[in-house]
């Protein structure tokens, strides 16, 4: 450690090799305190800093972005103002849209399925969450329109069009219409669809054939003949979706519905999808996925990120941006306790939004207008990569998950260190 305090970065060859790797040091996954810096500049310049990447970028390019702050809630506010109904056309035995993917939702999932050692009906489940006092209407929340409005207009081109193979409800091609960037979006549900072109009539009037959203009916494992039945030509300068989470939720009886699969069968058909998506995304565009991680019957994590990682860059994508979505609490605080005695289980309270690019990095970036810069931002105006803010905690079992509170017992910490 003192060896350490009494170094001190070489400031030219830092700087020497960020120009040669054209990458942020920043970005090298590498903590260099005191490089780069003013200096003693404090809190006030950076509450000033942080203001200005609001007002260039809505909210500011971090790594996480976290829905509970004042500012997203409002803007979250304004976009459901206007309409949006996201929550409408599901039917009665599909109490979750593909869209949503609330942590409340699959945390009582688990919690019932462990506790009855088999997978709980719906009805079960709607109990259960009943009984916890969670609203299923409150669960099945419309798609967040602020994540649908900063991934548009920080990955997509102005005008750009949106492919979006696992449409769900209505948000993503309404918030596309407001930014004058066409949509297309597909849906195995018919009357999905219907709500969802309803609801656009809603909230956007008479607007334009060519901006505004377009939804169409079909098996996304089919999509390149989806979109050709349907007329659907061209090429698309960006692709955004939020898959079905595997057999975690099952979202109707049709047997072509990938929730209906069990998980080889469910990756598979999921990796179709995603390779049509991108075989219509022009060269050096962007794709992102909003996703986040599954557990098997024994609580054991999918790997279903690592999958979707998987799934783009067999097709040639380059993995290139990793955001964590920090979500509502709502009522994790009172389930925690529960699955963490038992299982040693973390209460999930956020989802991944993967970021990929198709083609050159240096090519896709030239083809986007610059946004207002200001100094602490030219990375991101440069490159579009996130700047990172948090380190991943990856935590492995040796063993049955069965045997974790026999083991380790319950936690019963106090504030005090210990002595």
């Amino acid at each position: 450690a003192t060896g350490a305090a009494n170094l001190a970065w070489d400031e030219a060859a830092l700087t020497q090799a960020s120009d040669k790797w054209d990458i942020a040091p920043d970005d090298w996954g590498v903590e260099l305190e005191g490089y780069g810096g003013e200096g003693g500049q404090g809190e006030e310049d950076t509450e000033e800093q942080l203001r200005r990447l609001k007002d260039d970028f809505v909210m500011p390019p971090f790594s996480v972005l976290n829905t509970r702050t004042a500012e997203w809630q409002e803007r979250r506010r304004a976009w459901l103002e206007i309409g949006i109904k996201s929550e409408e056309g599901r039917d009665e035995d599909l109490t979750f849209a593909k869209s949503a993917q609330p942590p409340a939702f699959y945390d009582t999932k688990n919690a019932l399925r462990e506790t009855l050692g088999r997978e709980p009906s719906t009805d079960e489940l709607l109990a259960e969450m009943e009984k916890q006092g969670i609203q299923a209407m409150a669960t099945t929340s419309i798609f967040d329109p602020v994540l649908t409005e900063l991934s548009y207009r920080w990955f997509n081109i102005e005008g750009g069009r949106i492919l979006d193979p696992f449409a769900g409800g209505s948000v993503r091609g309404i918030v596309a219409a407001k930014l004058n960037m066409p949509y297309v979006g597909n849906d195995l549900r018919e009357k999905q669809v219907v709500a969802n072109i309803e609801n656009a009539k809603e909230v956007l009037g008479n607007m334009p054939a060519d901006i505004a959203p377009r939804w169409t009916v079909g098996d996304s494992t089919q999509l390149e003949d989806v979109l050709q039945k349907n007329g659907v030509t061209g090429d698309f300068d960006m692709v955004f979706s939020c898959p079905p989470y595997a057999d975690l939720e099952v979202y109707s009886n049709d047997p072509r519905d990938i929730s209906n699969m069990d998980y080889p069968q469910f990756l598979e058909a999921y990796k179709a999808a995603i390779k049509q998506a991108c075989a219509r995304l022009k060269n050096n565009r962007f794709a992102v996925f909003v996703v986040g991680d599954i557990r098997d019957k024994k609580g054991i994590y999918r790997n279903f990120i690592g999958h979707t990682i998987e799934a783009f860059t067999e097709c040639g994508l380059s993995y290139y941006n990793h955001l964590i979505l920090v979500n509502q609490v709502t009522s994790l605080a009172i389930r925690v306790r529960k699955q963490m005695n038992t299982g040693r289980k973390i209460g999930k309270l956020h989802q991944n939004v993967l970021v990929f690019c198709k083609g050159s990095v240096e090519e896709t970036v030239d083809q986007f207008e610059e946004v207002q810069v200001t100094k602490a931002v030219e990375q991101f105006n440069k490159t579009r990569a996130n700047s990172g803010l948090h380190d991943d905690v990856l935590v492995f079992y040796k063993g049955d998950p069965k045997a974790i509170k026999e083991e380790f017992g319950e936690l019963h910490a106090g504030d005090d260190l210990p002595q």
